[in-house]
């Protein structure tokens, strides 16, 4: 039986906002139509004099330089458009989620943020390399341009998904790419206006589209999170049998006691930085035969020297700012395993663990509110996922296969 306090309070399926009407100067334009003609063609009589023939000249270079500040105006906007390969107007929707647009420009910058980690999968899968005519060759039936699209949507429907339970909780009224926008010029434009050195104002001095939407997100986020866990509750009772079923996630930094032999390449050494790494690499041989680290260092003279280290929880942040590598490389190894053979402070080097005591445990009143911590951000990502598994997704084909990568 599940134990009611570890559930929060399921929340009711988000609503999906009222979208916003398109602005007036993102509608498109309507031809209007042709006026008809008042009458025939006139006669002298009826001509209009040459002062009223001047007037519309002296309103020509008025109404030229407004024609002007359009024309820049609209420009502007274009650069404010992140490029999406052929995907039309970034305003446009690739997709829904309950009913939400997303627009090719959200839909663009997570493929921005997945391109790299498509092309490693294809990598480390196919050996293929990111070139000519690499995201639309298929490799194991699927292009990589379609694989960064499914999983560049996966995450903007998830993120779609908590923007629209921070509209169902009040923290925001519009969720929309437009209004986005909006905020991101304003907010330009306030750091424009005040300079580097202006009240309020950290970090660039000016934004890109991609890097405040981020921070944007981010924020609005943080709040979502916080405001559902606020009323999230649990038991002394359920935070101590967690504490329990993850004991060893609680205990302290174990000891670790370890043979180093290093080979040093320092100016005045006996060997060359390639010759050490070779001597380096022949002792890691002779430990994995068996041998213990000063018998594998027989044979080098001064060159290899060996010594003890010892890393525990009071000595673990000096050796980590000192030998990091020697520091990090023994952490998870066991009793008779060694490190792979590193680089650092001038030497070549390669260890061995030769004692390990587990850390002691923090006690349970140390790590409650570490515990509700953890449980709630559990508690909240399963909440998201319930409601990314319940949204409704219509992908708008127009829009979203026309979307590439950007060279």
């Amino acid at each position: 039986m599940r134990n009611a306090a570890l559930k929060p309070k399921a929340p009711q399926a988000p609503k999906a906002p009222k979208l916003a009407k398109t602005p007036k100067a993102l509608e498109a334009a309507t031809p209007g139509k042709t006026p008809k003609a008042s009458g025939a063609s006139q006669s002298p009589a009826s001509r209009p004099s040459e002062r009223a023939l001047a007037a519309p000249r002296r309103r020509l270079p008025a109404v030229l330089a407004i024609a002007a500040v359009l024309a820049l105006a609209i420009a502007a906007a274009v650069v404010l458009l992140p490029r999406h390969g052929q995907g039309g107007d970034a305003l446009r929707a690739a997709a829904t989620v309950d009913g939400a647009p997303v627009t090719a420009a959200e839909l663009a910058q997570a493929m921005a943020a997945q391109k790299a980690k498509t092309a490693a999968y294809y990598r480390s899968a196919y050996g293929a390399e990111d070139g000519p005519g690499f995201w639309t060759t298929p490799l194991g039936g699927e292009t990589p341009l379609a694989k960064l699209k499914r999983d560049a949507l996966a995450e903007t429907v998830r993120l779609k998904v908590q923007q629209l339970l921070a509209v169902r909780e009040g923290l925001t009224d519009d969720i929309s790419y437009g209004a986005f926008l909006k905020r991101y010029r304003a907010e330009n434009a306030r750091r424009a206006k005040a300079g580097a050195d202006g009240p309020g104002v950290y970090g660039p001095a000016q934004y890109t589209e991609a890097a405040y939407y981020s921070l944007y997100n981010s924020n609005l986020l943080g709040e979502l999170k916080e405001k559902l866990q606020g009323g999230m509750t649990w038991t002394d009772d359920r935070l101590r049998a967690y504490y329990d079923a993850h004991a060893a996630e609680f205990a302290g930094q174990d000891a670790v006691r370890a043979d180093v032999v290093a080979v040093s390449y320092e100016p005045g050494a006996s060997l060359s930085e390639r010759e050490a790494e070779q001597a380096a690499q022949s002792v890691a041989a002779k430990l994995d035969r068996g041998m213990t680290a000063a018998e594998a260092a027989r044979g080098y003279a001064d060159a290899a020297k060996v010594s003890a280290v010892a890393l525990d929880a009071k000595t673990a942040r000096e050796a980590a700012l000192q030998t990091p590598r020697l520091a990090s490389g023994v952490q998870a190894l066991r009793p008779g395993e060694r490190t792979d053979v590193f680089r650092e402070n001038g030497a070549y080097a390669v260890a061995v663990v030769t004692e390990r005591t587990p850390g002691a445990a923090h006690p349970f009143e140390d790590v409650r509110d570490g515990i509700r911590a953890r449980l709630a951000d559990d508690a909240y990502a399963k909440l998201v996922d319930e409601a990314v598994k319940n949204a409704i997704v219509v992908v708008r084909h127009g829009v979203y296969d026309a979307l590439a990568v950007d060279k």
